[in-house]
């Protein structure tokens, strides 16, 4: 029995991650699943399907662009936090330096956030 313990513990860490996921995906698809039946009833019984009604279907999400500027500072934050609990919290050069990864990562996204902002308003005008 005493053998089981480490054996579910190690299931158990990387299971639920996994699990939480599956979860998600399942939900997300029958949603989706639900909204695709919806149209499809639309189309055969002949009635016109507009955006303004397709947005009025529940299930219905937008794609919206991608905030690029948003991730950055977030990102940037992150390994940030990371830095500083590698540093002061338990000295650990490893995790410092995983920190500097991400905030390397979340400046690159900033980098690149303002890049398209200004290249969008730039073809906007």
């Amino acid at each position: 029995m005493d053998d089981l313990v480490p054996i579910m513990g190690i299931i158990g860490v990387f299971g639920m991650p996994a699990f939480i996921v599956l979860i998600i995906a399942y939900f997300e698809n029958k949603k989706k699943e639900k909204f695709h039946k919806t149209v499809q009833a639309l189309i055969k019984s002949g009635q016109e399907v507009t955006p303004e009604l397709l947005q009025s279907i529940p299930g219905f999400s937008a794609e919206g662009r991608r905030n690029d500027i948003r991730t950055g500072f977030i990102m940037s934050g992150v390994g940030l936090g990371i830095i500083l609990f590698g540093r002061f919290g338990v000295n650990e050069a490893p995790l410092f330096g995983i920190g500097l990864l991400v905030l390397s990562i979340g400046i690159g996204f900033l980098m690149y956030g303002y890049y398209a902002k200004a290249q969008l308003e730039k073809s906007d005008a």
